[in-house]
C-alpha cells in the first residue's frame, strides 16, 4: 500500500475503534482544560466571527454532493454511467461505492 492508502485505512480503523465515543458527542482525547461556553454563547460567538471575516471555507463529503443531486454512489444508473463509464465497464461494479474498497 502507498502512503495515502495507509492513511485512509488508519483513519477508518481509528474511527471504528472510537465510534462509541464520537457518537456520544465526545472525543477520545482531552482537547482542553477550559470549560465550554454555554451553547447559546457559542452560537453568538460563531455569528460574530462570521460577520467579521472576508470568507468562509466549508468542507464537505459525500453527504454534501448527495444533497446536491449526486445519485451515482449506490446504483448503476445514468449518472453513474455518465461519470464512471470506464470504471463500470472495466470492473463491473454497480455504483461508485461498490468499488471503493476493492484492491
Amino acid at each position: 500500500m502507498n502512503f495515502y492508502d495507509n492513511l485512509v485505512m488508519q483513519t477508518q480503523m481509528n474511527y471504528s475503534k472510537y465510534y462509541p465515543i464520537y457518537s456520544s458527542g465526545s472525543t477520545p482525547y482531552q482537547l482542553t482544560d477550559k470549560k465550554s461556553l454555554p451553547y447559546s454563547e457559542q452560537i453568538h460567538r460563531l455569528v460574530q466571527e462570521v460577520k467579521e471575516v472576508d470568507c468562509v471555507v466549508v468542507g464537505g463529503a459525500s453527504g454534501l454532493s448527495a444533497a446536491g443531486g449526486g445519485d451515482f454512489y449506490y446504483e448503476d444508473n445514468d449518472s453513474y454511467r455518465k461519470y464512471f463509464r470506464p470504471f463500470a465497464e472495466k470492473y463491473h461494479f454497480k455504483g461508485a461505492f461498490a468499488g471503493m474498497m476493492h484492491p
